[in-house]
């Protein structure tokens, strides 16, 4: 795959499947593909972009292509209007997400020097800094429960608004039998309901208790609620392992439908409000944000039987045959691509964590901590990302990790299918914890610790 920054293209609408969909049974020109928007060739995408209910403004975090080893990564707001194709607004700052009816947009602002949560009025302009306390998280998802806006965070917090401000003290998710909390939620657009992640497969859960828990069994990633509650789309790796298709889950039924069928990969669902799916596209025909209509003819299948969802015991041998347990007690394997705009970030920091842990079991107890043993530091690359764009992106920024192999049928069965990247920890040959998402050298150095 791609490094997923992509090229310039005009807006128009087009009918992309016809081969591929006759391949995998779906009549050509079912669905119809609209490319609406495409980057500068050395401007690239950081995580999610989202577009108002309506379809007309766009919102993401863009990013310098290719970052200079040493150089904090650059990241802005901005807010295009598709209509016109023209940039309306940009600010330093990530997860942009709007509101119900398209008039505000939170974001995590980086106009100061501490980040802050920010809320900007459309198209008039206006901003709210200071909203909501940071250490709340960021990856924000905005509801409106029983007349109320409701803001959820990645962290599983969430607060209601009164204005433009975050109502005190702020709620909790609660943990629920036999899944727990679940990790990095969405919400619903009535803010009744969220998606989150439990042990590899998307889980549908009420925000507030523990009633009508539905376990797609689907090892998806960035689920998102249709407007009326009743679909989840989501991005899935193909069968083949080449790129990802889009699927929706149908609450009602407990059916699935594949309802992209490209030859390149999409990823980040979000629909709008007249049910077209939104999404980015990553393929050698066209790199960039695209629009799907006219998808739900695809044929419908009952949510798997055999669920996709990690198994309480996983040993090293389950998902990395080829490798020997490596000898150290303790070991680290990240699993990243060159399509997540959080590897570059990532990969530095388990380098860093890599070093630190040399140093720190060369010299036992120093400062007092509990000694380091040796720390085995790997990296697996997600199956669909080409070689050659990882070891591209290896060299510019200076990485010299070990790397060691994992096949698609194996990578399905960690949670890194729901995240990019993902590190892993095992103790004694055995998959003792999973963290979804870029790790800070801070995160992993106080998470190996805990562990020992």
């Amino acid at each position: 795959m791609r490094f997923a920054f992509l090229l310039p293209a005009l807006l128009f609408s087009v009918d992309l499947a016809s081969q591929e969909e006759r391949r995998q049974g779906v009549p050509g020109g079912q669905v119809r593909y609209e490319q609406v928007h495409a980057l500068r060739p050395d401007e690239g995408v950081f995580a999610y972009a989202r577009v108002t209910p309506d379809g007309r403004y766009l919102a993401y975090a863009s990013q310098e292509r290719e970052i200079p080893r040493g150089v904090p990564a650059g990241r802005t707001v901005t807010v295009v209007d598709l209509r016109t194709r023209q940039v309306q607004y940009t600010e330093p700052g990530i997860d942009a997400y709007w509101s119900n009816d398209g008039s505000r947009m939170i974001y995590s602002s980086f106009a100061s020097r501490t980040s802050g949560v920010s809320i900007r009025h459309h198209p008039g302009g206006d901003v709210t800094r200071d909203v909501a306390p940071a250490a709340l998280g960021d990856y924000y998802s905005w509801a409106v429960r029983d007349g109320r806006n409701l803001i959820v965070t990645i962290l599983n917090n969430y607060y209601y608004l009164e204005g433009d401000r975050a109502v005190m003290p702020y709620g909790r998710v609660p943990p629920c039998p036999g899944i727990g909390t679940g990790d990095r939620p969405i919400v619903s657009h009535d803010g009744k309901r969220i998606t989150t992640f439990v042990r590899g497969t998307v889980v549908i859960r009420n925000l507030t208790d523990c009633n009508d828990i539905i376990d797609t069994g689907i090892g998806g990633g960035k689920a998102d609620f249709s407007w009326d509650g009743r679909y989840v789309a989501m991005h899935v790796l193909k069968p083949n392992g080449r790129g990802y298709e889009i699927q929706v889950v149908d609450l009602q039924e407990k059916t699935v439908r594949t309802v992209t069928s490209l030859p390149g990969s999409s990823l980040f669902p979000s629909w709008l409000s007249d049910g077209r799916l939104f999404f980015n596209y990553d393929g050698d025909d066209f790199r960039g944000f695209m629009i799907a209509r006219d998808f739900m003819n695809a044929p419908a299948r009952p949510l798997p039987a055999d669920r996709d969802k990690v198994p309480p015991r996983v040993v090293w041998g389950d998902l990395f045959p080829e490798t020997p347990t490596p000898a150290p007690q303790m070991n680290l394997v990240m699993v990243w691509s060159t399509w997540s705009a959080h590897s570059p970030e990532a990969l530095t920091w388990l380098q860093q964590a890599r070093d630190y842990f040399r140093k720190e079991s060369a010299d036992p107890g120093r400062n007092g901590a509990k000694p380091f043993r040796e720390i085995g530091v790997m990296t697996a690359i997600e199956p669909a990302t080409r070689r050659d764009d990882a070891a591209a992106m290896a060299k510019r920024y200076q990485i010299a990790l070990p790397e060691i192999p994992l096949d698609p049928q194996r990578f399905s069965r960690t949670e890194a299918k729901n995240q990019i990247p993902t590190t892993l920890l095992f103790r004694d040959g055995v998959l003792i914890d999973t963290r979804l998402g870029a790790q800070t050298f801070g995160e992993l150095r106080d998470w190996v610790q805990a562990a020992k």
